[in-house]
């Protein structure tokens, strides 16, 4: 059947057809220098625009979509429907028909985000999709133990972590101000010294939050800090300048917000800049760390194998 497909005519391109074919060939050209085999992912993408749901590069049509040809700028079939009820700015990779992930996203406009921050979003969703592709991933995430019954996946979005309890918010507090200065210390004297202090309060963190709270929050650096890292890393081998410049204001806002933590108030979105963060740290004590990265589910392994801490 896909043989059959694939010999159809094309058909005009999707409205992001173009800007989605660009972002494929990044992820296949410049991501599998980052992550072998992250160019080959699955890359599926339901496309959420104004005038109904476009599904592109999916093995198959799921129930309620219609055939629309193959688009012309990606060469992956286009698959249709009405437009749902899914929020149109949402920005998320889950497995909405099944595995493997399916990228679900807005357009720039509905999303409310410059083109190069859309594109750089994109980015972070497929190294969803090439996380959950990993060998044994679901199985290695169902041994974390973590979900209560929770067969949706939700539990990784609503886990009731302590984010307001006050010990916690002060060692998250005490362990972020610490990254950001190791981070700043990077290619300096200073830097072995700072990451002293980091990994000292990393355990001062994780003895406030409890063990099974951080294995949630382990988890979380690994899957969503590491997936910001990576956009930023393929951004800057992206030949438009706006993305490079798009990857310089990321790692900023990274470094700003690792300067001024607010775990009450950020609560999740915490893990972001200090998974990130440290997967910087981890880079500057070189790249070895991401060989053994895809068999983990947890960053602190990886900064005694790396960093010789």
């Amino acid at each position: 059947m896909l043989a059959f497909w694939s010999a159809a005519p094309a058909a005009p391109p999707t409205a992001l057809g173009p800007e989605l074919a660009a972002i494929r060939t990044i992820a296949r050209e410049q991501g599998n220098r980052i992550w072998p085999g992250f160019g080959e992912a699955p890359f599926g993408l339901l496309l959420l625009e104004p005038g109904g749901e476009t599904l592109l590069c999916h093995p198959g049509a799921p129930p309620g979509f219609s055939d629309a040809g193959l688009d012309s700028a990606t060469g992956c079939r286009r698959f249709v429907r009405p437009r749902g009820t899914m929020p149109a700015n949402w920005l998320a990779a889950m497995p909405l028909f099944g595995p493997p992930s399916t990228i679900v996203m807005g357009t720039p406009a509905s999303t409310g985000l410059a083109r190069p921050r859309w594109r750089s979003t994109v980015l972070h969703e497929h190294v969803h999709q090439w996380q959950a592709a990993l060998p044994d991933y679901y199985a290695r995430v169902a041994a974390l133990d973590l979900a209560g019954g929770d067969e949706t996946g939700m539990w990784m979005l609503n886990f009731a972590f302590p984010y307001a309890d006050a010990g916690a918010v002060a060692a998250h507090a005490a362990a972020s101000r610490a990254l950001a200065a190791a981070l700043a210390a990077r290619g300096t004297p200073a830097f072995r010294a700072r990451l002293t202090d980091y990994l000292r309060l990393r355990r001062a963190f994780a003895a406030a939050t409890g063990a099974r709270n951080w294995r949630y929050f382990e988890f979380q650096l690994w899957q969503e800090g590491v997936a910001r890292w990576t956009e930023i890393a393929i951004s800057r081998l992206w030949p438009d300048p706006a993305m490079r410049a798009e990857a310089d204001t990321y790692e900023r806002e990274i470094l700003a917000a690792l300067a001024a933590p607010d775990l009450a108030g950020q609560q999740r979105v915490a893990v972001y800049p200090m998974g990130a963060g440290e997967a910087m740290l981890l880079e500057a004590c070189g790249p070895g760390w991401r060989e053994r990265y895809p068999s983990l589910l947890s960053l602190g392994p990886l900064f005694d194998e790396t960093c010789g801490s």
